[in-house]
C-alpha cells in the first residue's frame, strides 16, 4: 500500500511539474529515505528537480546548489575543488554530510570539504538539502546540512539514447552519452558517461573530468526488488593560487597568483590536485510482511585525494586513499497511528596517507613529512517514530547512537620529528568516540498544503583522522573532543492552489568544543585545539510561484549571524567569511506561443563579511552577479540550450579572508558563454 501511495504522489508532482521549470508541489526522499512531499515534512529542506537543473546547465557545484535558501558553494583555486556555507561561515570543516543515491561518499572520520566532487554532480537528476543537524538517519558530519546528490534516474520502458554536446569560453567542451532501456517486462537499465575539459579563465587552472553512472532495477516478484547503482568520478585540474593584492581583482589579472612562493612551488612540483571515486551499491527491499518495508544497501566505496598544499610556506603533497565496505539497513512499519522507522549502518575504511616535501627549500628537507595508515570502523542504531496525535498534530522522535574508532599505525619512527622540526609523527595509537543524538519535532497540519512545526535535533563532529595524525611539534599532548550541536528551529510551510510554494524557517544552532585552527603567535605554526562555542542564527525564506501560463519566480533569502562564545582567543567576536546576507531571485519565462522554451534570468547576492576572526583586517564588501540561460526543446528529439554567466562582466572575489599575515582573495570568474545540443532518439 505504502508503494502505492508513493508512486501516486509521485506521479502527481511530476503532471504538474510539466507545466512549470520550478517544483510547485516538491518532493523529497532525503529525511527518512522515502519520497514525502516535502510540505508535509517538519524541517527545512531544499529541493531542485531536473528540470531546473537542466536549465541551470551545470558545470559547478555553484551552478547546482547556490539558488537555494541559505546555501552557498564557491569554488576554490582547484578548479573543482570547493567551499561550502550552510547554517555556517564559508568554512572547509566537517559539518556537512555530502551523499550521493542515499549513500555517503566518504567515511565520516576522513572528510574532505571538496567532497561534492566526489559526486557526479555534472550529471546530477535531483538534489536536496536538508538544513540543520540531520535526523536519526544521519550521524557525524550532519551537522549543517545533509547534502544528497541523486544520480541516474528510473530505467525508461522503452529505448532512448541520448547525445549531448557543449562549448563556451576558455576552451570549454563537454559531451555526454546516455542510454536506458527495458530488459524484460521486470526490468531495467540506465548508464551514462561524461566528459569536460576547460583551459580555464586563470593560468594554471586546465581541468578535465569524466563521470559515469549507470542503474539497474529489477523487480524480482511483488514482495522484492534491487536496484543497483554504480558511480564514478575522475577529476585532474592544475591548482592556481589566490591574489593577496586586491588591485589584480579589480584589473581582472588572469595570473595563477601574486605570491612568488607559488611559483616557487611551480617551479619544482606538479601543482594540481586529483579527485578519484567510485562507488557499487546494491539496495534490496522486501514487502514480505504486511505494512512492513525491509531494506538493505550494501556498497563499497573507493576516494583518492591528491593535491600540492600552496597555502603552506613549503608546498607539501599529500596523497590520501581510502577503500570502504558498509551497509545500511532500515526497517519502515506503516501503523495505524503513524509510522516506525529503525535501523543500523556500518561501514569500514582503511585508508593510507604520505605526506611528503618534494624539493628542499633550506628548512624543509626532502621527504616524508607524515606516512601513516589508519583502519576505520563506525556502527550506528537508530529508530525514528512518527505519532499522529490527532488528525492535525504529528509528533516525531528519534535517538542515534554512533560509535566510530580509529586505529592508527605509524610507518615512520615513533614520536619522532621531521628535518625542520614542524612535523610530529605520533606514535602508533588507536581513538574512540560515541555519541547519543536525540531529535524531535512537533507539525500542526491544519490543512494537507500548510504545515507549522518545531524541531530540535542534537548532532555531533567527530575528530578527523587528519587532525588526530597530522600533528605539529609543540602540540604533541593536544587530545580532541568531539564537537556536539544542538538546533532549534521553527518554520511554516504552504502551497496555494498548486501555483506557488512558500516556505519560512528561523533557526538558532549551538556548536559546543569546537575544533578550531589556531595560531601560536611566537612561532607562527597552526595547530588545532577544542575551544568555546560558536552561535549561530538566522532565517531562511523560499518563494516559489507561477504568476501565469508564461512566468514563474524563485526567490530565496536568508539573514544569518555567526559567533564565538566564551572562545579563548576570539571571545565573542562574530565569525570571518560569514555574510550576513544571502540572495538568490530568479524569473522564468516559458511562453506559451512558442513551446518548449525556457529562459531565465538569476540574480545572485553575497552581503559583507569579516575578513578574519580577529577582526584586524576589516570587511569584504560581498558581491552581486547577473546570468541568464536559456533552453529550447525544438521537437521530442532536438534540444538547444546556452547561457551567460555573470553577464556584466563583474570583478570580484568570490572568497576573501585575512590569514598567514596577508590579506587572500579567490577571484570570481568573469563573463562567459557557453552553448550546447542534445539530440535524442
Amino acid at each position: 500500500m505504502k508503494r502505492t501511495l508513493i508512486t501516486l504522489s509521485f506521479f502527481a508532482a511530476t503532471l504538474l511539474a510539466q507545466s512549470s521549470v520550478i517544483e510547485l508541489s516538491p518532493i523529497s526522499v532525503t529525511a527518512t529515505g522515502s519520497e514525502e512531499n516535502v510540505v508535509e515534512q517538519p524541517l527545512s529542506i531544499s529541493t531542485k528537480a531536473e528540470k531546473e537543473i537542466k536549465l541551470d546547465q551545470v558545470i559547478f557545484q555553484k551552478d547546482l546548489l547556490n539558488s537555494l535558501s541559505g546555501v552557498r558553494i564557491e569554488q576554490t583555486g582547484s578548479v573543482i575543488g570547493h567551499t561550502t556555507a550552510i547554517r555556517m561561515p564559508e568554512n572547509k570543516g566537517s559539518y556537512y554530510l555530502f551523499m550521493q543515491d542515499g549513500i555517503p561518499v566518504q567515511s565520516s572520520g576522513f572528510f574532505n570539504h571538496n567532497g561534492l566532487a566526489y559526486t557526479t554532480f555534472q550529471s546530477a537528476t535531483s538534489v536536496e538539502v536538508l538544513k540543520g543537524a540531520g535526523t536519526a538517519l544521519y550521524g557525524s558530519d550532519a551537522v549543517a546540512a545533509v547534502i544528497n546528490v541523486q544520480s541516474a534516474k528510473k530505467p525508461s520502458k522503452d529505448k532512448e539514447v541520448i547525445i549531448k554536446g557543449m562549448a563556451g569560453s576558455d576552451g570549454y567542451g563537454s559531451g555526454e552519452v546516455e542510454v536506458s532501456d527495458s530488459i524484460d517486462k521486470d526490468s531495467g537499465y540506465r548508464a551514462n558517461v561524461s566528459y569536460m575539459h576547460s583551459d580555464g579563465w586563470q593560468d594554471h587552472t586546465d581541468t578535465d573530468r569524466f563521470e559515469a553512472n549507470i542503474r539497474y532495477d529489477l523487480t524480482i516478484d511483488d514482495k522484492n526488488d534491487i536496484k543497483i547503482f554504480f558511480n564514478t568520478s575522475l577529476t585532474d585540474a592544475e591548482q592556481a593560487d589566490s591574489f593577496n593584492d586586491y588591485e589584480n581583482i579589480k584589473n581582472g589579472s588572469s595570473a595563477a597568483s601574486d605570491d612568488p612562493g607559488y611559483f616557487t612551488a611551480l617551479s619544482n612540483t606538479d601543482v594540481r590536485r586529483k579527485f578519484d571515486y567510485a562507488r557499487l551499491s546494491a539496495q534490496w527491499n522486501n514487502y514480505s510482511y504486511k505494512d512492513t518495508e525491509i531494506s538493505f544497501t550494501p556498497y563499497i566505496r573507493y576516494n583518492r585525494n591528491r593535491y600540492i598544499a600552496t597555502w603552506l610556506s613549503n608546498n607539501p603533497s599529500n596523497d590520501n586513499e581510502m577503500k570502504t565496505i558498509g551497509f545500511l539497513q532500515k526497517n519502515t512499519y506503516e501503523a495505524p497511528w503513524g509510522r516506525l522507522i529503525g535501523g543500523i549502518d556500518a561501514e569500514y575504511t582503511k585508508s593510507t596517507l604520505s605526506y611528503d616535501q618534494e624539493y628542499d627549500t633550506g628548512t624543509y628537507l626532502t621527504g616524508s613529512l607524515y606516512d601513516y595508515d589508519v583502519d576505520y570502523m563506525a556502527v550506528a542504531p537508530y529508530i525514528h517514530v512518527e505519532y499522529d496525535i490527532t488528525e492535525s498534530f504529528m509528533l516525531n522522535a528519534g535517538l542515534r547512537y554512533d560509535y566510530n574508532h580509529f586505529d592508527y599505525k605509524n610507518n615512520l619512527a615513533a614520536d619522532s620529528y621531521d628535518a625542520s622540526g614542524k612535523y610530529y609523527r605520533r606514535a602508533s595509537t588507536t581513538d574512540s568516540f560515541s555519541h547519543l543524538s536525540p531529535k524531535f519535532s512537533l507539525s500542526y497540519s491544519p490543512q494537507k498544503d500548510l504545515n507549522i512545526y518545531i524541531r530540535y535535533a542534537n548532532g555531533f563532529n567527530i575528530p578527523q583522522s587528519s587532525t588526530l595524525y597530522s600533528m605539529s611539534a609543540g602540540y604533541e599532548e593536544v587530545t580532541l573532543d568531539p564537537e556536539t550541536s544542538n538546533t532549534y528551529e521553527i518554520g511554516i510551510k504552504k502551497e496555494f492552489d498548486k501555483n506557488s510554494y512558500t516556505e519560512l524557517a528561523a533557526y538558532y544552532m549551538s556548536v559546543d568544543d569546537t575544533i578550531t585552527r589556531y595560531k601560536n603567535t611566537v612561532t607562527g605554526d597552526y595547530y588545532y585545539d577544542n575551544g568555546g562555542s560558536t552561535i549561530h542564527k538566522g532565517i531562511e525564506a523560499t518563494a516559489q510561484i507561477q504568476l501565469n501560463s508564461d512566468w514563474a519566480v524563485h526567490a530565496a533569502y536568508s539573514y544569518s549571524i555567526h559567533n564565538y562564545k566564551d572562545d579563548s582567543k576570539y571571545d565573542d567576536n562574530e565569525m570571518f567569511k560569514a555574510p550576513n546576507h544571502l540572495a538568490n531571485s530568479r524569473l522564468i519565462y516559458t511562453p506559451s506561443s512558442i513551446n518548449g522554451l525556457s529562459i531565465m534570468g538569476e540574480w545572485q547576492y553575497v552581503g559583507s563579511y569579516w575578513m578574519d576572526d580577529g577582526h584586524v583586517d576589516g570587511k569584504y564588501g560581498g558581491y552581486s552577479i547577473g546570468n541568464l540561460k536559456a533552453d529550447y526543446a525544438y521537437d521530442n528529439k532536438i534540444r538547444i540550450f546556452g547561457k551567460i554567466n555573470n553577464i556584466t562582466d563583474k570583478r570580484y572575489a568570490v572568497s576573501a579572508s585575512y590569514a598567514y599575515g596577508k590579506e587572500d582573495y579567490t577571484p570570481g570568474n568573469p563573463r562567459q558563454f557557453y552553448a550546447g545540443l542534445e539530440y535524442r532518439w
